[in-house]
C-alpha cells in the first residue's frame, strides 16, 4: 500500500503500484523515491510515516512532515516558530545523527509547499508499549536505563540541545541489540499530550515529565532533561503516569508510598539520585549529565555479591605487542553477528544482518562462497544469522536467525538442506556436541531445545530462565550445557538427560557470552555489566572478576592451549588476559563498532574477530 501525503485527502490509502493518488490526485512518491506506507503519529507540528527509499533497495525509513494543527496556524507567532524549529530541527538531526543512539537525517527538502525530513526508522518499541506488554521495570532495570541512555543525554547537551521531551514513548529498544535509541527532538510528536504553545516563548513538552520552568515559562536547561529522566523512571517502576504521582498541594513526590503499598523495596541510592533529578527548583537538580553518571557509576548495585577478586590491569604494565590484525575481511554489507571455524581450521564462517553467510580462507582472507537463503532482503524478510556452526566433519553448516528457524547448509553447493522449526522467537545462539550429535538452540522465547541433529528431530525443551537465552557453549567432554541469559544468570545442565545443575548468579545485567576451557573445568562469561567473571565449573565457585571494558562485554573464547582468554566489547576493543591469574596482556584496536563474536583458530595462534561495523579481523600472533 501506498499512503497519500495530502493532509487533507479523506482516503488516503492506494494501491502499492500507484504514482497519483485515486482520491485527490496527489503525486504518491517524495523526491521520486520515497514512498510513505502507513501514518505512525500526529502530533502539534506535523505527521509522522513509516515510508520505504525505492533508491536503497527498499530501506525502511521515516517521513515527518511539517503540518502545524489549525491552533498553531491561527496563532502566527506560534506559527512562525514552530517553522523555525523544523528547519532547525534538519540541522540537530544532522549533526545529533552521528551518534549510534540518535536516528539519522537522511533528507530535508520541500515539495508542493511542504517541508519534509526523512530519517532512520528504528526497528523496536518504544518503552511505554514495553511497559504495557510486559509490566512495570524493577530496580535492575531502571539502573540498565540510566547507564545507557545518560550518555545519549549528555552527547545531546554537548551539542548545545534540549530535547524538552523525554518519556517512555521517545524512548525505543533497538530490536537488533536491545539498546536504547532517543528519537522525537522535539517537532513532529508521534505521540499524543504533547503541548506546544505560543503564548510565551515556544514552550514544547508533556505535562508529567516536563518541569514547571518548561511547561510554564519556555524555559529549558540541561537539567530540566534530567527531571524528565527521573518522571520517566517512576512511570516505569510505578505503571502510573507522573502526574498522578505528584502531590501540587504539598509540593512533594508520592512514588515511594506508591512502591511501598506494592511491597517493593528500592535503595536508598536510587532513591537519592532520583529524588534529586526531581527537585522542583531548578538549581536543586543535578546541573548536568556527568554529575548524575557519577553518583550512578560511583553507586554499587544494592544486589549481594558473593565475595571475589577483582582483577583490574594495572597501570604501569608494559603491554605486550605480540598479536596484529593480518587481514579486515569486508565482504558483508551489515553487521556480522556470527563466526565459526571449520573442523580443520582451514575456512571460517561468517553470518551477517546483510542475510548472508559467507565463508573465507582462514590463511589468507579471500572469500571462497556466499550462502543466501530464499527469504532474503528483497523479499523483504529478514533472516539475520545471529549464531552459526560448523557440522564435525565440515561438510554441513548451521545457521539461527532472526526469522526463528535453524538451517543446514551444504558447505560445498551453498544449497540449504533442512529447516528446523520450533522456536517462537528469534533463535539468539546454537551450540554442537563434540561428537557432532546433539544440536543445542537457546532463543528471545525463553527456551532452550536439543535436536538430533541427523535426524533433525527435537529430544527436549529446557525451560528455567526468565528472559532470551543469548549464549550457549557445551563442553569439550560433551556432558555439560551452560546457558546464558538477559535474566542476568548461568544456568549448567545435564546435556545427556537435561537435568538443571546448578544456577551461576553474580552478574548484574544480562549475559551476552559464555566459554569453557579445553580441561572443562573453568566456565567465563561476559556480561553488560561490563565484566568477565571466571568460575569452576563443577563447584561453582566465582574464582575471579576481570575489570576493564568500558562497555558491554559482549563476546568471549578461550584458547585451545587453556591459557589465554580473549574478550570482545561494545567499547569497540578486543583483550587478551591471563588465565591463570587473571592479569590483562594485551588491548587490540581496529573495529570501529561492538565486537559482535570471537574465536580462536585450531591451533591458538589467530583469533577473529566480528563487529557491527561490518568487518572480520584475522589477528595473529
Amino acid at each position: 500500500m501506498t499512503y497519500c501525503l495530502n493532509p487533507d485527502c479523506y482516503k488516503p490509502q492506494n494501491p502499492a503500484d500507484g504514482n497519483f493518488c485515486l482520491n485527490c490526485g496527489t503525486k504518491l512518491l517524495l523526491r521520486q523515491r520515497y514512498q510513505a506506507i502507513s501514518q505512525l503519529g500526529e502530533g502539534g507540528f506535523g505527521k509522522t510515516y513509516r515510508a520505504v527509499d525505492k533508491d536503497r533497495l527498499n530501506e525502511v525509513c521515516v517521513i515527518k512532515q511539517f503540518s502545524p494543527s489549525p491552533e498553531i496556524q491561527g496563532n502566527s507567532q506560534a506559527l512562525n516558530k514552530a517553522i523555525e524549529l523544523f528547519n532547525q530541527e534538519a540541522i540537530r538531526l544532522y549533526e545529533l545523527g552521528k551518534h549510534d543512539r540518535i536516528p539519522n537525517l537522511q533528507a530535508y527538502f520541500e515539495q508542493d509547499k511542504r517541508l519534509y525530513l526523512v530519517q532512520e526508522f528504528v526497528d523496536g518499541e518504544n518503552l511505554l508499549k514495553e511497559l504495557e506488554r510486559h509490566g512495570t521495570f524493577n530496580e535492575s532495570q531502571i539502573w540498565q536505563l540510566l547507564a545507557d541512555l545518560l550518555p545519549v543525554v549528555k552527547f545531546v547537551h554537548e551539542h548545545g540541545v534540549i530535547h524538552r521531551d523525554i518519556k517512555p514513548e521517545n524512548i525505543m529498544r533497538r530490536q537488533s541489540d536491545r539498546a536504547f535509541v532517543l528519537i522525537d527532538f522535539g517537532v513532529s510528536k508521534q505521540a499524543s499530550g504533547t503541548i506546544i504553545s505560543g503564548a510565551r516563548g515556544t514552550m514544547a513538552g508533556t505535562p508529567g515529565y516536563a518541569p514547571d520552568e518548561q511547561m510554564r515559562f519556555g524555559e529549558a536547561y540541561p537539567a530540566s532533561d534530567l527531571y524528565s529522566l527521573g518522571a520517566t523512571c517512576l512511570h516505569l517502576m510505578t505503571g502510573m503516569h507522573p502526574s498522578n504521582l505528584y502531590n501540587a498541594w504539598e509540593s512533594r513526590w508520592l512514588w515511594q508510598e506508591q512502591l511501598s503499598s506494592a511491597n517493593i523495596n528500592i535503595s536508598n541510592q536510587l532513591v537519592a539520585i532520583l529524588d534529586k533529578l526531581l527537585k522542583d527548583r531548578v538549581g536543586d537538580r543535578y546541573q548536568s549529565v556527568q554529575q548524575v553518571l557519577q553518583d550512578v557509576n560511583g553507586i554499587n548495585s544494592p544486589a549481594e555479591i558473593p565475595p571475589t577478586i577483582i582483577t583490574k590491569p594495572p597501570k604501569t604494565a608494559p603491554r605486550i605487542q605480540g598479536w596484529r590484525c593480518i587481514h579486515t575481511l569486508t565482504g558483508h554489507a551489515a553487521s556480522v553477528r556470527s563466526i565459526a571455524i571449520s573442523p580443520d581450521g582451514q575456512t571460517i564462517a561468517s553470518g551477517s544482518d546483510d542475510n548472508t553467510i559467507k565463508l573465507w580462507h582462514l590463511d589468507t582472507g579471500n572469500l571462497k562462497s556466499t550462502l543466501t537463503s530464499p527469504s532474503g532482503l528483497l523479499k523483504r524478510e529478514t533472516t539475520w544469522y545471529t549464531s552459526i556452526a560448523f557440522s564435525r566433519d565440515g561438510q554441513t553448516i548451521i545457521s539461527g536467525s532472526l526469522d526463528k528457524s535453524i538451517k543446514l547448509w551444504d558447505c560445498g553447493s551453498g544449497k540449504q538442506l533442512r529447516k528446523l522449526k520450533g522456536h517462537s522467537d528469534r533463535v539468539n545462539a546454537i551450540a554442537l556436541s563434540p561428537d557432532g550429535q546433539t544440536l543445542v538452540s537457546g532463543s528471545r522465547d525463553n527456551t532452550i531445545k536439543v535436536w538430533n541433529l541427523p535426524t533433525g528431530q527435537l529430544i527436549r525443551n529446557l525451560t528455567g530462565h526468565s528472559n532470551s537465552i543469548h549464549t550457549l557453549a557445551i563442553s569439550p567432554d560433551g556432558q555439560i550445557l551452560t546457558s546464558g541469559s538477559w535474566d542476568n544468570t548461568i544456568k549448567v545442565w545435564n546435556l545427556l538427560n537435561g537435568k538443571l545443575i546448578r544456577t551461576f548468579t553474580g552478574h548484574l545485567d544480562w549475559v551476552y557470552s559464555v566459554a569453557i576451557s579445553p580441561d572443562s573445568q573453568t566456565l567465563a562469561s561476559g556480561s553488560r555489566d561490563k565484566t568477565i567473571h571466571l568460575w569452576h565449573l563443577e563447584s561453582g565457585i566465582m574464582i575471579r572478576t576481570l575489570a576493564g571494558h568500558s562497555d558491554w562485554v559482549s563476546a568471549v573464547a578461550i584458547s585451545p592451549q587453556n591459557n589465554l582468554l580473549v574478550s570482545g566489547s561494545r567499547d569497540k576493543t578486543i583483550k587478551l588476559w591471563d588465565m591463570s591469574n587473571g592479569q590483562l596482556i594485551e588491548t587490540l584496536t581496529g573495529h570501529l563498532d561492538l565486537i559482535h563474536a570471537i574465536a580462536f583458530s585450531r591451533d591458538g595462534r589467530s583469533i577473529i574477530s566480528s563487529s557491527n561495523d561490518g568487518a572480520i579481523k584475522i589477528w595473529r600472533y
